[in-house]
């Protein structure tokens, strides 16, 4: 039979038995060749435990890793950090021939000593003050011991960079990795900076210490501003180190006052057209130590009248080999008063050691009033007179009750009053509008 496309073979019985032939050819080689069924080992106890700790592992390892990694990269930072021995503070060489650190609560010292590379040298304090966050330093013989780090902007650094905290410790180098998480300005004394914002917790050994980028670039120096520890970006350390220079500072930090022209509505209240006023003191220096007072209008210094603060250049250091003492005459109120100044070796009459009492050390007891809050939009307030200031004199007089302060200082007062304030170790005078 034939169909319309060719002979049809699907009735013929050759052909059938040919496919039957075939396919069971087809058949029993699948059946040989069939893989054999995959059989699921129970997996143990021990196995398990293994494989929970795989990751746990992994971190471990990753972090001793990183521990390295940044030890051996303080290893290299170590030439750049130094240790301040008579100060005990840790420092960062800031130049071939300078060294920055953080200041001291009380008065820097004159000369200290550097340990360095290959020995100690020693050291001239030549920036400092009570107004300021930082001590700087010069010494000649640093030079080529510890070479001085390369300095980075703090606005190059990504947030999320790793970053390293190093800092010179009583017996070795220290360190703590963190990372950048950007920059502030916020108030520090007297001056704006820059901080360099890290998940570094700075604590106070660590201060005078330097943060740095993985390349070995000096960011920032750990300071002190306004009770807090932070990082001081390398160019607000600069700012910094460039206002502890002026006159004005050097005044500061010499003998720890401050001093500015009289403002137009204080030379009306005083009646006077020139003079200098002292605005600020602070304790343990020696201005104070000579009986000036805030409020005092300094007129003449050995009989020179004194018109500018440049009028009082020679009392930054001992430019007067052969002289004893200076003479400040002064205004104090209503008085004219004669103010000492010892014009040599006076870091070493301030720091004679006192008498003590079997062995006792007595605290000096508070002075003054307590302000306890100002209100907004106040005369004080405008003064800038803040809570937890203690009023000590008003017009130059101390009040003998609380009562005696609540009048002079009544809203009604149709006067101006001069009033001094202690706060945080200094004493300053401000004129009540």
């Amino acid at each position: 039979m034939t169909s319309g496309g060719g002979p049809d073979y699907s009735r013929n019985p050759r052909y059938i038995l040919i496919l039957a032939i075939a396919a069971g050819l087809i058949l029993t080689i699948g059946w040989v060749l069939k893989p054999g069924e995959l059989v699921s080992e129970p997996v143990g106890a021990g196995s398990q435990t293994e494989l929970s700790r795989l990751p746990a592992l992994t971190q471990r390892r990753e972090l001793e890793e990183m521990t390295e990694f940044f030890g051996e990269l303080a290893a290299d930072l170590a030439p750049g950090l130094v240790r301040l021995r008579s100060a005990g503070r840790s420092g960062v060489v800031w130049s071939e021939d300078r060294v920055v650190t953080a200041r001291l609560a009380g008065r820097f010292p004159a000369a200290v000593t550097v340990a360095a590379i290959g020995g100690d040298v020693g050291a001239y304090t030549n920036v400092s003050g009570p107004h300021l966050p930082l001590a700087g330093m010069r010494t000649p013989q640093l030079d080529g011991r510890a070479p001085a780090p390369r300095r980075r902007a703090a606005g190059e650094v990504e947030t999320g960079d790793w970053v390293l905290a190093a800092w010179e410790a009583e017996a070795a180098l220290a360190f703590a990795p963190g990372t950048s998480l950007g920059t502030a300005s916020r108030p520090c004394g007297d001056q704006r900076v820059e901080e360099v914002v890290t998940t570094v917790s700075i604590q106070p050994p660590m201060l005078g210490g330097g943060v740095f980028d993985l390349d070995g670039n000096l960011l920032a120096v750990m300071l002190r501003c306004d009770g807090h520890d932070i990082a001081v970006s390398a160019a607000s350390v600069t700012d910094l180190l460039v206002e502890g220079e002026t006159h004005e500072s050097r005044l500061r930090a010499r003998w720890g006052v401050s001093v500015e022209g009289l403002e137009p509505a204080e030379s009306f209240h005083f009646g006077l057209g020139d003079g200098l006023m002292v605005r600020e003191l602070w304790e343990g220096y020696p201005a104070a130590a000579t009986g000036l007072r805030p409020g005092d209008i300094l007129l003449s210094l050995d009989g020179a009248l004194l018109e500018s603060v440049e009028d009082l250049r020679i009392l930054e250091g001992d430019e007067a080999p052969s002289q004893e003492t200076f003479w400040l005459e002064a205004r104090r109120g209503h008085d004219r008063v004669t103010i000492a100044l010892p014009a040599r070796a006076i870091d070493a009459r301030l720091d004679a050691p006192g008498p003590h009492s079997a062995g006792l050390v007595w605290e000096q007891p508070a002075v003054g009033f307590l302000v306890a809050s100002v209100v907004a939009g106040s005369r004080a307030a405008e003064a800038g007179i803040l809570p937890g200031d203690r009023l000590v004199r008003v017009d130059h007089g101390e009040p003998a009750s609380f009562e005696d302060v609540q009048a002079v200082l009544a809203d009604d007062r149709v006067e101006p009053t001069f009033v001094e304030l202690a706060r945080d170790g200094r004493a300053r005078g401000v004129l009540l509008p």
